[in-house]
């Protein structure tokens, strides 16, 4: 683990976790000390990205909202987490295994990477096939409205809504290309200590 992130953990753990226990918070009933830790622990994984004062507020949350005193589950805080500050997408599993798999480049070859970005990053889950469809479909029609918005900045015709469209779309198109480049270069890593 870098040093980073364990700084990130235990942040969390001063900021959230500590805060809600000496609040009398108890671990809930059912849950051994054993998987009431790894759960403690799951958590400052997972929250390692929220600010220290969004740490703070859902510390507060928590003690607020513990159903009978007891910690409630963690679906429950990671739902009032990302209510309070989502997750960027470069922190989502989902959207980092699955774009920095062999998945990523085939989406980039096959020009719906922009789109499955943002179908991982709004679903949360893998595609199924009904959702592939849907997501080559919305491809290409996004490259019709990046092209006919290029000529229209070209001929200095755009609105700002289509500028504004067409930056938000090239911005998910680099950070997903961010993502596909870094899952390449760990398997060319691979490969190469393989050798």
């Amino acid at each position: 683990m870098s040093e980073a992130k364990a700084e990130d953990r235990a942040r969390v753990t001063t900021l959230l976790i500590e805060p809600v226990r000496l609040a009398g918070v108890r671990r809930a009933r059912g849950h051994s000390v054993a998987d009431h830790d790894a759960a403690m622990t799951r958590l400052s994984d997972r929250l390692a990205y929220m600010t220290e004062d969004n740490l703070q507020t859902l510390a507060e949350v928590l003690i607020d909202n513990a159903p009978g005193g007891m910690w409630p589950g963690e679906q429950v805080v990671m739902g009032f987490a990302h209510s309070l500050q989502a997750a960027a997408p470069s922190e989502s599993r989902i959207i980092g295994s699955w774009l920095a798999s062999v998945e990523g480049p085939q989406a980039e070859a096959g020009g719906y990477l922009v789109e499955l970005y943002r179908f991982l990053r709004r679903g949360g889950r893998p595609p199924l096939a009904m959702d592939v469809r849907q997501i080559k479909a919305d491809a290409a029609s996004n490259a019709r409205r990046v092209e006919l918005t290029r000529d229209r900045i070209a001929r200095e015709v755009a609105s700002a809504e289509d500028r504004e469209w067409l930056q938000g779309y090239l911005a998910d198109q680099q950070a997903a290309r961010a993502i596909v480049e870094q899952g390449a270069r760990k398997r060319a890593d691979k490969e190469g200590q393989a050798a």
